[in-house]
């Protein structure tokens, strides 16, 4: 059997694998009402990038589905979405124009198996064929590929712009669209907006790093890799802390990530974890479950040297962090907060910074669009000049997958860190 990547190479190069066949525009199913014209973005959507996090969902057993029922929903879907079909009048505007405009959906022919696909080791770096959009130079706020595999199956691409939709949003939008293909009646959103269009927030600026040397890495951490390390943890402290599986790989690669770090550059540092938390249980009183657009915020974990960070001084700062949230009432309060933590930061060009997010407990694996489950999920970073970690639930629940982007001489130094090869699989 030909591997992918022996039908890949050619003249030392990445091949195209990818023939798009169709591209339309989908549009609302029924138009967006006179009152609902404009969506003013609230003060956490403001402070989101403008850029898209693309997701994709494998499907082997696509064979006989219908392309035309994941356009019909999609259209039915975005009657509620109405804010992804729209348009940002400008670069920085602080409002989006719901006029309907619509979601770009794509199709592709792609020359390899899924099978194949999914076995090759390095499908990162050809996953990038499968994503309509890549570098978020698109005015579309959602874009969808839809992809067909040889010999049978699909994979479904979805890229939504970070300034209308949060993680939870997200996977929210994706259950709502997999429902209505099923049949079924899905719970409407609720959007939440502000109340005046010309309200100004500073917006995370992130530069771009085509040209820069960043690598993706994924790592798999088994949930009996995590014990063995829960309870290490637990040993640091003279009462146990009893960490998640989130808390403990996020505070293992923060510290293996800054170690790799402080040995290529032979200095330490102050060093930064900015992780993100849903903020709906405690500012959203009621249907918790539908708010729709950024409800989430950061907290901070402050390392003062970059060489001697501990697990249980990270988990406890994160916990911190998060305390520290209580009694806020709105999402006002939310990017007030927010904002004033950050400026206590501006300036400071010294200091490491890494994000991590999680979408470890998302019901991600149970997307059924009518032909089954996804054998596969893959997110592809945005071209960002960040330190990034993503943290996802691996396809049998049974552990933790993450996704790393980091300056190249930092990941080979991160590969080769004996105290994170201790509890992930072999890479």
């Amino acid at each position: 059997m030909r591997t992918i990547m022996a039908k890949l190479q050619r003249f030392g190069r990445i091949r195209q694998l990818h023939t798009i066949i169709s591209q339309e525009i989908i549009r609302p199913a029924s138009p967006t009402p006179p009152h609902l014209r404009t969506h003013n973005l609230s003060l956490l959507d403001q402070f989101a990038a403008h850029i898209h996090m693309p997701i994709v969902f494998f499907y082997p057993n696509y064979n006989n589905g219908n392309p035309n029922i994941l356009k019909k929903s999609l259209s039915q879907c975005l009657t509620q979405y109405y804010p992804f079909a729209g348009r940002f009048p400008g670069p920085h505007a602080s409002h989006i124009n719901c006029n309907d405009e619509g979601v770009e959906f794509l199709e592709a022919s792609i020359d390899t198996r899924l099978d194949d696909f999914i076995l090759q080791k390095e499908k990162e770096e050809i996953l990038d064929q499968l994503i309509p959009s890549v570098h978020n130079t698109s005015p579309n706020l959602v874009e969808v590929q839809l992809n067909h595999f040889a010999g049978g199956g699909a994979a479904v691409a979805v890229s939504i712009s970070h300034k209308v939709a949060d993680g939870f949003t997200m996977v929210n939008f994706f259950n709502h669209w997999a429902t209505v293909s099923r049949g079924g009646s899905p719970i409407n959103p609720s959007f939440i907006s502000s109340a005046i269009s010309n309200t100004e927030m500073p917006e995370f600026e992130l530069k771009s790093i085509e040209k820069l040397n960043y690598a993706r890495k994924r790592l798999v951490f088994p949930n009996a890799k995590l014990n063995e390390l829960k309870n290490k943890v637990n040993a640091m402290a003279a009462t146990p802390m009893n960490p998640t599986r989130v808390e403990l790989v996020t505070s293992l690669l923060f510290k293996c990530a800054a170690g790799a770090a402080t040995t290529k550059s032979g200095s330490s540092k102050p060093t930064n974890l900015f992780h993100t938390v849903n903020l709906r249980s405690k500012i959203i009183k009621n249907c918790q479950e539908v708010a729709a657009g950024n409800i989430s915020t950061m907290v901070i974990a402050n390392m003062a040297d970059s060489g001697a960070i501990k697990l249980n001084e990270v988990i406890a700062k994160l916990r911190n962090g998060i305390m520290e949230l209580e009694g806020l009432r709105d999402v006002q309060e939310a990017a007030g907060n927010l904002l004033g933590r950050l400026s206590m930061l501006a300036g400071d060009h010294e200091t490491r910074a890494y994000t991590c997010s999680s979408l470890c407990s998302f019901p991600l694996y149970e997307l059924d669009f009518g032909w089954g489950k996804p054998l596969e999920i893959m997110v592809r970073f945005p071209d960002v000049n960040d330190s990034c970690i993503l943290l996802m639930d691996t396809p049998s629940r049974d552990g933790i997958e993450a996704l790393v982007r980091l300056q190249k001489e930092e990941m080979a130094i991160l590969e080769k860190d004996q105290s994170l090869l201790a509890y992930v699989e072999d890479i």
